[in-house]
């Protein structure tokens, strides 16, 4: 199968159908990402509060198929791992400014 291939493309608020496609280095913030029981290749994306609908057959006995979702799933965790240590830090920052400016501001 042939995949259409996405490279440093930024998706914003957009449904997005991740089956048939390569997204490589790609942003999603606000998206719904649709996956299908198609081919689909993701290296290197980046998603920012994507809520995800998976259609997908788990075939009983079928390695690859745990495989797929597992893999999926572990993703999607490390880059929500990501977003949140990013939200942290910006946290951590206004609280630095906030105690730093001058009475008054």
């Amino acid at each position: 199968m042939i995949l259409t291939k996405h490279e440093n493309v930024t998706f914003t608020n957009q449904t997005v159908y991740v089956s048939g496609q390569a997204f490589i280095k790609c942003t999603f913030v606000g998206c719904t990402m649709v996956l299908r029981e198609s081919v689909y290749h993701l290296d290197g994306c980046r998603f920012d509060r994507c809520n995800w609908h998976i259609d997908r057959t788990v075939m009983w006995g079928n390695p690859d198929s745990l495989r797929d979702i597992k893999s999926l799933v572990e993703m999607l965790e490390k880059d929500q791992q990501r977003q949140q240590e990013i939200l942290k830090q910006q946290q951590q920052q206004g609280g630095e400014q906030s105690s730093t400016a001058p009475a008054g501001s």
